[in-house]
């Protein structure tokens, strides 16, 4: 099983519509096709430098390949209007895990 995770850091002022927006509108975007699964939205704690919050959001593919499709193919209609949406008040990276266990 691959784990899709993008970390995001949030300005405070945008926290709530962050998350409604994630829940609403990002998640369903990202899970329509089936190639990505099991999505959770999780608050990250640690020392943040200056202010705001970071969440991460993971799927699960059943292997790179899905992973990959899903990035060629659908990756830039879920990004793109979140990035559109939130622009400098909010900043992300990606990592792609494999479950060892579990």
């Amino acid at each position: 099983m691959i784990v899709f995770n993008t970390t995001f850091h949030v300005e405070e002022e945008i926290r709530e519509e962050f998350v409604e927006y994630m829940l609403r509108h990002f998640i369903p975007m990202s899970t329509k096709s089936g190639l990505l699964t099991s999505p959770r939205l999780s608050r990250v704690f640690g020392k943040e430098e200056g202010a705001g919050h970071s969440f991460a959001m993971e799927f699960q593919a059943v292997d790179l390949t899905a992973l990959e499709r899903w990035n060629s193919e659908e990756s830039g209609a879920v990004y793109a209007p979140l990035l559109e949406k939130f622009k400098e008040k909010m900043a992300g990276f990606s990592t792609v895990m494999q479950t060892i266990s579990g």
